[in-house]
């Protein structure tokens, strides 16, 4: 069977042009192979992308993505002429971002959320320019599987937050509010090519990288249907099938979304594949490296005892909270491949008692034919299809472990009760079919991008620093599927593919800083941030007599300083 790629894109603000670049040249790696594939009746050797997940500004990638997968696959052909390229490259630049429009109220965000709505209608809504009329004819990309099905998850931050409830022994309840949040879709080619179901995706790919305080939060209508928990309190919805959350970008608590890959595959059917079968790919513009550097000159990172005044505590504190939530899902992610570490230490070690004759299939086979079929009994009874099951389960073990099944020489029966136990503690263990998470990263040299200055928004300044680090991310790309090539067992390693020339990228751009970007273009943000402070200021009720003091200190002390002003 075909080979599945499961991709996630991280929060990136201006730098989604990095990720944009790599993932375009995944894409056209992929369709390239897949030519080659389907021209040599080479099935089992596509590579098919079933699942995108993202956060924040790749939220907005994966959505463009799984559209163009689904229905306009030629558009993904070209390095310099494609919706990621015109999205990220193209489109977003500070001018626009300045340029409020008339229903934008100053007090609700310092930059225009309008330009990013209409380059989100423009990517994922101009499809369906009339309703009455059927949309064009798709065109799917060759990374399309043939259930022609994407599986599409955005993290959101709900504000609001979700109440969840439990009923203590004494009969009260407990009471906790969630406020990551996720946006879950399985789109199926025909049935939901439409503009209502586009619309969601689009609202919630808006909210998904509404960055705090630089755009506006976003309002999206949540079905009661998408929070399944037994626990959930339904209160919120006071009986109704949908009710209104407000949401901020989705990397506040959920920037790197591996565990919705992970949690996505596991409810897409067939989906659980081994290691050598399902890749994970993770595109972000920054390595996480270690904030716990003891002797530091930056004062959070070389924070302890006799340092901790209050300022240092607090942003020392709020790194840690920022940065724990930032990658709750790389711990989920490593929690699954821990959970298999033990088993595989396990079966070595029952091996090593069967081997030895410690156990026999004498001693081990009534108790493990009996917990199998308690696993596998349909209402109590083994059934025709059960049976099929229970063997088809030793089977994918055997497969698994063959190395390790082939030590047993010519003992036939005391493998297969090594074989049985092992499937015995991998069931009671919930791991059947959770393949090992092997993830891909496809992450940059930050000293080689330019965007990545001021909190990653000095992209924005200039389409020529989006283009390089587009360019950037194209050649990092590259690398990585070469190095990929080379991996055994790597789902790229009979990857067939020539990649398409990069333009020349200036080194000069590379780690630019904030003195070097247009003057004129700075002191604009600078007057926008100015003006809103001051109606913070003014909202907050602080008296004139000290609003002018205060804006001295704000803006001369800490914007324009962030400005190289």
């Amino acid at each position: 069977m075909a080979k599945k790629l499961a991709i996630t894109i991280s929060g990136a603000v201006s730098l989604g042009s990095y990720e944009a670049g790599v993932a375009f040249e995944i894409l056209d790696a992929v369709a390239q192979h897949n030519q080659w594939a389907d021209a040599n009746n080479q099935r089992d050797e596509r590579l098919e992308v079933d699942v995108l997940t993202g956060a924040s500004a790749g939220g907005m990638s994966v959505a463009i993505i799984a559209q163009r997968l689904l229905y306009d696959g030629p558009s993904l052909a070209q390095p310099y002429s494609n919706p990621l390229y015109d999205a990220w490259v193209l489109g977003v630049d500070i001018e626009g971002l300045l340029a409020r429009g008339e229903n934008e109220d100053i007090t609700h965000s310092v930059l225009s959320s309008d330009l990013v709505v209409k380059i989100s209608k423009q990517f994922l809504t101009d499809r369906y320019p009339d309703p009455s009329r059927a949309p064009p004819a798709p065109q799917p990309h060759p990374a399309l599987g043939p259930d022609r099905t994407v599986h599409l998850g955005l993290a959101l931050s709900n504000l609001n937050g979700v109440d969840y409830s439990r009923t203590t022994l004494s009969g009260n309840k407990f009471i906790y509010t969630r406020h990551e949040d996720q946006f879950l879709r399985d789109i199926d080619q025909i049935r939901d090519d439409r503009l209502d179901l586009w619309e969601s995706v689009r609202a919630a790919a808006v909210a998904c990288g509404a960055f705090p305080v630089a755009f506006r939060v976003q309002d999206l209508a949540r079905n009661i249907t998408e929070y399944t928990s037994l626990w959930l309190d339904r209160t919120l919805w006071a009986g109704q099938a949908s009710t209104v959350f407000t949401y901020t970008d989705g990397a506040v608590f959920q920037n790197e979304p591996l565990g919705m890959a992970k949690n996505l595959v596991e409810r897409v059917p067939g989906g659980r594949l081994h290691s050598w079968q399902r890749g994970y790919l993770y595109i972000a513009p920054k390595q996480k490296n270690s904030s716990a550097v003891k002797n530091s000159p930056d004062p959070c990172l070389g924070f302890d005892a006799a340092s901790a005044n209050y300022r240092t505590l607090a942003t020392r504190l709020a790194s840690s909270v920022i940065g724990q939530s930032e990658f709750e899902d790389w711990s989920i992610a490593e929690k699954y491949n821990d959970d298999l570490t033990l088993l595989d230490e396990r079966a070595d070690e029952l091996q090593t008692l069967f081997l030895n004759g410690t156990l026999t299939p004498a001693s081990t086979s009534p108790v493990s034919d009996a917990l199998l079929k308690s696993f596998f009994a349909e209402d109590g009874q083994m059934t025709q299809a059960s049976l099929s099951n229970l063997n088809a389960a030793r089977n994918q073990l055997r497969e698994q472990y063959a190395t390790e099944f082939a030590r047993f020489g010519g003992q036939q029966a005391v493998a297969a009760a090594w074989l049985d136990s092992v499937l015995v503690l991998e069931l009671a263990a919930d791991l059947h079919d959770k393949e090992e998470m092997l993830i891909y990263d496809f992450v940059a040299d930050p000293k080689l991008l330019a965007s990545t200055g001021l909190m990653a928004f000095a992209g924005f300044f200039d389409v020529g620093y989006r283009k390089h680090d587009y360019d950037y991310g194209r050649s990092v790309a590259q690398e990585k599927l070469k190095q990929y090539q080379l991996t055994p067992n790597s789902v790229f390693c009979n990857l067939h593919w020539t990649p398409q020339q990069i333009d020349p990228i200036d080194p000069q751009l590379n780690g630019i800083q904030m003195a070097q970007i247009d003057e004129a273009k700075r002191k604009k943000v600078c007057d926008q941030i100015s003006s809103a402070a001051k109606q913070l200021l003014e909202e907050l009720n602080v008296p004139g007599v000290l609003r002018e003091p205060l804006m001295l200190f704000i803006v001369q002390g800490k914007i324009k300083k962030l400005l190289a002003l």
